[in-house]
């Protein structure tokens, strides 16, 4: 703490109807403001009495006093999925449930049914699925046969080309009668036609097996659009019931059994329950433009809750919101707190307390020494025991106490009394006055 002198002055006494008057002032040890000393005047002359104090270097830090409400840490409202009657609500309003604990039940009895009538065009897809893959079985061992069947008119064709050039032989040696060779001509030609149908049927049974196999694929991606479709509807059906987020307490309830409600996804804005989490909250406030300098994540604060008492919360600055919102020109901050075991709740009021530009060895003086002129602000000074006017550069003033940030050395005594009446040129004389430096400075 500084050490501040203080002292009264008094000027000569004044004889008045033959009796000396003394002003005297008393400065209770229990104030931190200097009183105005009295002044007591006749139509002889006027007393003045003043208080001094003596600067002296020291901390000096701006307080910042700001209003704080506590939010819930999570919070969520829940909308409906999907469009139906609730058949049940499960909670109400101070609810505690945990994450995943059913809330409200939805019936949709119509989309129960499309669900089934979905899981049978699966199985129905699945079956289409197996008869074309049988259909493929069956190409495949038809196009073995075409293949077998190709393989034997080939070597038939060639039989009878062999038998055919020994015929032509034998006929040009006439050894065999002309009507023998057309006949082996005959059957060189049937066998070689034979080939020919025989490859038509295996390029017939491999269209069949890409054909089936088409269908095959066909059938797969219809039984996929089909399994898509169950899937959605079971996750639809899943909606019905809605579920907690998180662990919490049900804030607000704003349906009933058996009323109808549409999906938030056809454009409605009311939800059905609002949850908040427990035992973690967010202190918010704003902070005006002129501090949000000073201000950032880890700052320590203060904070006071009038409406559960207690010794005020020491805590820090978790998170800002870095951009100041051009309407108020002040910038969101939060302070994690615990709840203090339901102690604290959400939407309770605060008082923050900020401790921010702080500084060592700074000249202070009370602000009651601060004298102001047009544009010049000066305190009053004793010099040789004469009130002496000196310019001086003020800081931060709370009211209490004023920074000197330039005009004084420090060991002057400055004149706090706030009469009119002292002005520069009027002899003082101090008087010290016993008070504890902490009760000056409050």
């Amino acid at each position: 703490m500084n050490k501040t002198t203080i002292v009264v002055a008094v000027v000569p006494l004044v004889i008045v109807a033959g009796a000396v008057v003394t002003i005297a002032a008393t400065l209770g040890s229990s104030s931190p403001q200097v009183p105005a000393l009295a002044t007591a005047s006749s139509t002889t002359g006027i007393v003045n009495a003043v208080a001094i104090a003596t600067p002296a270097p020291g901390a000096f830090s701006r307080r910042l006093d700001v209003p704080a409400s506590l939010e819930p840490y999570e919070a969520a409202d829940l909308y409906a999925k999907i469009s139906g009657y609730v058949s049940e609500v499960k909670v109400d309003i101070g609810s505690v449930v945990s994450a995943g604990d059913p809330l409200i039940e939805i019936a949709v009895p119509e989309m129960a049914e499309s669900l089934n009538m979905a899981l049978a065009m699966v199985v129905a897809g699945e079956a289409r699925i197996d008869a074309f893959k049988a259909e493929s079985v069956a190409a495949r061992l038809g196009l073995d046969s075409a293949l077998a069947q190709l393989q034997r008119a080939r070597a038939e064709a060639d039989l009878h080309r062999v038998t055919l050039r020994r015929s032509q032989e034998l006929f040009d040696a006439q050894a065999i009668p002309e009507q023998a060779l057309d006949e082996a001509r005959n059957r060189a030609a049937i066998a070689d036609v034979s080939v020919l149908i025989s490859e038509a049927d295996v390029a017939a049974a491999e269209g069949e097996i890409a054909g089936a196999a088409a269908n095959v694929r066909v059938a797969d991606a219809e039984a996929a659009v089909d399994r898509a479709k169950v899937a959605q509807l079971r996750t639809l059906m899943e909606y019905a019931v809605i579920t907690a987020p998180f662990d919490g307490v049900i804030t607000g309830r704003f349906v009933d059994r058996g009323a109808f409600v549409r999906s938030a996804a056809d454009g409605t804005t009311l939800p059905l329950l609002s949850i908040a989490g427990v035992g973690r909250l967010r202190l918010t406030m704003n902070i005006p433009e002129t501090s949000v300098s000073a201000i950032g994540v880890g700052t320590d604060v203060e904070v006071i809750f009038p409406a559960v008492g207690g010794a005020p919360v020491q805590a820090s600055i978790s998170r800002t919101a870095y951009a100041l919102d051009p309407a108020t020109r002040t910038m969101r901050v939060e302070v994690d707190m615990d709840d203090q075991g339901g102690r604290l709740q959400p939407g309770m009021y605060a008082k923050v307390v900020i401790l921010i530009d702080a500084t060592q060895g700074v000249l202070t003086v009370p602000s009651a020494a601060i004298r102001v002129s047009g544009d010049d602000t000066y305190v009053l000074v004793v010099a040789d025991g004469v009130a002496v006017e000196a310019p001086v550069t003020i800081g931060y003033d709370d009211g209490m106490r004023a920074e000197i940030v330039a005009g004084l050395r420090g060991d002057e005594h400055v004149i706090v009394s706030a009469t009119s009446a002292v002005a520069p040129g009027v002899r003082v004389e101090p008087v010290p006055v016993n008070r504890s430096t902490d009760d000056a400075q409050g």
